[in-house]
């Protein structure tokens, strides 16, 4: 089936052309199709030239598609593409084995962090898929792999419909011009009727986010990725994926070339291979390339860069899961290259070109940093004791290195042996620490801040949009945490025994607001962000931590008696025999004012005046929200632990 923009939006859609073509882009839409404001249209031939590039040239690769897979975290996006590759005969697959998140953190978290590529060889066509992050704090991934490709498959719920990341994901694609297929996933689980309105909840968000008019006419395709059947008819419950292969390469358009006189190949990623070589993987955008020609590196973004001329060693192409060596590309492939690359300076987004023809193409720049944090080696009394890694130079070498390859982070050098690390969010950041603490590093990490902005002369700072799925029970306590916030509340959705909320809230005050919406919901709520805007700066708003902390006030295992002691004052951190040292963090004080108490003392044994204590022991992510000033995340490779600094504890 077709959409465009039909049915009950019929009337919508003659009114979202006549304003596009006067001039106006829409900007909210009802799901009755009513249109509220419009403002000025982003014109198609004002976009990033670096998008132009996917739709002139002299010729066109027809036995090629590119085509990136986008949608909200747990919609389905790699278990699709899991499916593809299985029905493709390019993998077999075992159980609810997950192939494309191959990632260790990636498999025990169930999401995607890294934008993919694999590659799927059919009797007459390649259809090279580029699998992206649904979760917000890994949108870099999603706008670099969005520029390796012509279009996109939006994945979406049938039941849950589009959700905050579906808006920014869909956003980032039709900024790049790109074609458009629409998948409804997971249609088993739901009725008719709710798969209707999902899409036409879809269709006012395209009506919303549309830069130009084609872009409003895209093909729906309904399915299964788990159960491995697509069709164009919604009620359809069996069959295979061949109509989602058929609309890729009937719907995304054939590679064109960028020029006709230059060899130009855009760098998409960097990594490091089992020969700790860096091994670059390339969108090519014009021309072809053998092995042994001479290349060089440039760049769009400085006039006149370019690095020595190194020779082309290795050429490999994607097929499934795996990389295979071949002796020439051409315009359209996406291929990986390693050899004679370690010494060269370079980064994502700049161009290959053959020695002699410099020809630069430019690239699109992400969107920047709000979060920030200030790390260094571990000072704790107990660093070195666990890590094997605990100099600063070390540090700075794998910051260095993480910046290159993750190109949505920043990295200021402020000391010999202090670094701030700038990112999309905490688990942007929190993914990069986990990874760290798990090579062996100990390191300490001071409260994380959000990045300001001096806009017009006055300091401003990022607001995030919040969406809470909870019991309808828990509707008061939710809003109760959230005007305390100083959250504006945007809309109320009723669900049957469950409400959604929606927010705009400073991204300061949302910092361990997670924990806090999950502890006052007994766990039965879901939380999603996306990042808003930036606004003024309140100078009036408070972040501060209303309770104090419980600290140990000697070294050794925390012991029953002193669990105890934690019990009566307030929230443990740590279990019995966890070792602690002076200084540490071991609970939440229910009060103000911090705590010095001994949790080492010997154990008499539990007795019936004594109180079972209440646990919250917390992740590497958790404890960075619930620092405050004066107290640091010490991270090794077997624990996390809080510490707060003498000077700043408060009686």
């Amino acid at each position: 089936m077709r959409r465009a923009v039909m049915g009950r939006f019929q009337r919508g859609q003659r009114l979202a052309t006549d304003k596009l073509r006067s001039g106006t882009q829409l900007n909210a839409v009802s799901r009755m199709g009513m249109f509220t404001a419009a403002r000025p249209m982003i014109s198609s031939n004002k976009l990033v030239s670096s998008q132009k590039r996917y739709c002139s040239g002299p010729r066109r690769q027809e036995k090629i598609r590119n085509v990136g897979v986008i949608a909200h975290v747990d919609h389905g996006k790699t278990t699709l593409v899991d499916a593809l590759l299985q029905q493709s005969g390019h993998v077999k697959i075992e159980g609810n084995a997950r192939v494309m998140d191959s990632n260790d953190i990636e498999q025990e978290r169930g999401i995607t962090i890294l934008a993919k590529n694999t590659c799927i060889n059919l009797p007459d066509h390649k259809i090279n898929i580029v699998d992206t992050p649904g979760h917000s704090d890994f949108s870099g991934e999603v706008e670099r792999g969005l520029q390796m490709v012509e279009g996109f498959i939006l994945l979406v719920d049938a039941a849950e419909g589009p959700r905050p990341g579906t808006r920014y994901v869909l956003r980032k694609a039709l900024e790049l011009d790109l074609k458009p297929i629409v998948v409804i996933n997971k249609i088993d689980r739901t009725t008719l009727d709710k798969i209707e309105n999902t899409c036409d909840e879809i269709e006012s968000l395209f009506l919303e986010l549309a830069i130009d008019e084609h872009q409003l006419n895209y093909p729906v395709i309904y399915g299964s990725g788990r159960s491995g059947y697509m069709s164009t008819d919604p009620e359809c419950r069996e069959g295979t994926l061949q109509p989602l292969f058929d609309c890729i390469i009937k719907e995304i358009p054939p590679p064109k070339e960028t020029s006709a006189d230059a060899f130009q190949a855009v760098i998409q990623s960097i990594e490091v291979d089992n020969k700790k070589r860096k091994e670059v993987t390339l969108r090519v955008m014009s021309g072809e390339i053998a092995l042994k020609d001479d290349l060089i590196i440039t760049d769009y973004h400085n006039e006149g860069f370019a690095t020595d001329a190194f020779k082309l060693r290795d050429i490999f192409g994607f097929q499934g899961l795996d990389k295979v060596p071949q002796t020439t590309a051409s315009f359209g492939d996406i291929i990986t290259i390693s050899e004679g690359l370690d010494k060269l300076p370079f980064s994502i987004g700049m161009t290959v070109n053959k020695k002699g023809s410099p020809a630069p193409l430019p690239y699109k720049a992400l969107d920047e940093p709000t979060f920030a944090v200030t790390m260094h080696p571990s000072r704790s009394p107990v660093a070195g004791t666990d890590g094997s890694i605990v100099g600063g130079n070390e540090i700075r070498a794998r910051l260095q290195k993480e910046v290159v390859r993750n190109l949505a982070m920043k990295l200021n050098v402020k000391g010999p042996d202090e670094f701030e690390v700038k990112g999309r969010g905490l688990l942007h950041l929190g993914i990069l620490f986990e990874e760290m603490r798990r090579e062996g590093f100990e390191i300490e990490m001071s409260k994380p801040g959000v990045l300001y902005k001096e806009i017009d002369g006055k300091k401003h700072e990022p607001w995030e949009q919040v969406t809470i799925r909870t019991e309808s029970d828990n509707g008061p306590a939710i809003d109760s945490l959230m005007y305390a916030s100083n959250a504006e509340a945007v809309e109320t959705i009723d669900q049957d025994d469950w409400v959604v909320s929606i927010w705009n809230i400073p991204s300061r005050f949302f910092m361990g607001m997670g924990r806090k919406i999950i502890n006052a919901t007994s766990n039965s709520t879901e939380v999603e962000m996306s990042f808003l805007e930036y606004r003024p700066f309140n100078t009036s708003w408070n972040t501060d931590r209303t309770d104090g902390c419980l600290i140990s006030s000697g070294a050794g295992e925390v012991s029953t008696d002193g669990l105890n002691s934690i019990a009566k004052h307030g929230v443990s951190f740590v279990q019995e025999k966890f070792k602690t040292y002076e200084g540490m963090v071991v609970g939440k004080r229910n009060g103000p004012g911090d705590l010095v108490i001994n949790v080492t003392k010997p154990s008499t044994g539990w007795n019936t005046n004594q109180r079972q204590p209440q646990y919250s022991v917390h992740s590497l992510e958790s404890a960075l929200q619930y620092i405050q000033e004066g107290e640091l995340v010490e991270i090794t490779p077997t624990a996390v632990r809080i510490r707060k600094l003498k000077q700043f504890i408060k009686k």
